[in-house]
């Protein structure tokens, strides 16, 4: 029996399991795939998008890069 099932072992699933493993607790952490890390986080590019894709030659350009306090 366990006193607490995480689903998902991803970064945040290995993580949580990680953290409450400190405790008396029975943990159990269930993953689809084979391996851990598998899907969003092993598919993680690490590109930031600040959601604004200005065009150089317009006036959002210059107003985005250049008046930014």
């Amino acid at each position: 029996m366990y006193d607490i099932v995480i689903i998902g072992a991803g970064i945040v699933g290995t993580a949580v399991a990680r953290e409450l493993s400190k405790y008396k607790l029975g943990l159990a952490v269930l993953e689809k795939n084979n391996e851990i890390a598998c899907g969003a986080t092993k598919a993680n590019s690490g590109i930031v998008y600040n959601g604004h894709t200005a065009r150089p030659n317009k006036l959002t350009l210059y107003i985005f890069y250049y008046t930014k306090v």
